[in-house]
């Protein structure tokens, strides 16, 4: 493992490999390249992790393409811990930002939903919190 200079820019066609390492086309589901994950999504992921991105930088100069295999991610993980984080989570972010991947797997992102705070839960309406109400309000003040 190499140490590349700490305000070195991602070489984003090495992560790519690296992610198609750590996701590659299985069980129905399409490999990190063949939905584009970092090339579209890695900019995004940086622009709200943005701490990740000099420890993403340090793993993937330090990680050979060629010979990475997932078992390597354990000794990265004992070696620098912290370029393993941004490894992982930079990449598992780029691949769940991708649409297609979010479709396969039947989530479509964050949804709105209303709340009506007027409406009784289930357990509320079967008398569950009756006790604490019937108690009334128990507390007890602050020292001096």
């Amino acid at each position: 493992m190499t140490t590349a200079d700490s305000s070195a820019e991602i070489d984003v066609s090495r992560l790519e490999e690296l992610a198609d390492v750590m996701l590659p086309a299985a069980h129905g589901m399409p490999s990190a390249s063949d939905v584009k994950a970092v090339v579209v999504y890695l900019d995004q992921v940086l622009g709200w992790r943005n701490d990740l991105r000099q420890s993403l930088a340090r793993a993937v100069a330090g990680l050979e393409p060629a010979t990475f295999t997932v078992d390597q991610l354990a000794a990265l993980h004992e070696e620098d811990e912290d370029a393993y984080i941004a490894l992982t989570t930079a990449v598992a972010a780029c691949y769940y930002l991708s649409p297609e991947v979010r479709g396969r797997i039947g989530y479509p992102g964050q949804v709105a939903k209303t709340y009506d705070p007027y409406a009784y839960t289930e357990w509320v309406a079967e008398g569950l919190l009756d006790p604490v109400v019937e108690r009334g309000p128990i507390w007890r003040e602050a020292p001096g």
